[in-house]
């Protein structure tokens, strides 16, 4: 009885293991992009984000999670106050191909859902692109 038990705890905790990469197998070599993101510049409509070990207090960026869970720090108000008060908001996120990204996320109005599109990624530097609603039909 005591092996059967033990066998079902180690079944249980493999299936939790799968379940924490969800995504991940979907982005192939853009698997890189999990970790923390924080803004430096805008290039036209590309944004470039910089590997942070932690989210900057005063900029714009993200945590990728491992489990499907997403961290923006963004605007935390309406109107153009100045200077930027920044909150963390939490979300989801999806892969719904190997560079595009689905994203269900906070913000200080409620809820929003938008695109991330990979433009380029390595070990330090990420290009993106958003997408929202009308854009996000014809991205897929």
């Amino acid at each position: 009885m005591r092996r059967l038990f033990i066998l079902g705890i180690a079944a249980l905790l493999i299936s939790c293991e799968k379940q924490a990469d969800v995504g991940l197998d979907a982005l192939g070599e853009n698997a890189g992009i999990v970790g923390t993101w924080v803004r430096e510049k805008n290039k036209g409509d590309t944004l470039l984000l910089e590997r942070a070990l932690e989210l900057d207090p005063d900029k714009y960026g993200f945590t990728i999670n491992r489990d499907g869970t997403f961290i923006e720090r963004k605007n935390n108000s309406v109107g153009n106050y100045w200077p930027v008060s920044y909150s963390n908001f939490e979300g989801t996120w999806e892969a719904v191909s190997d560079s595009l990204l689905e994203i269900t996320v906070g913000y200080w109005g409620g809820t929003m859902n938008y695109q991330i599109r990979i433009v380029s990624l390595d070990a330090d530097e990420l290009a993106i692109r958003y997408l929202y609603t009308a854009d996000m039909t014809d991205a897929r």
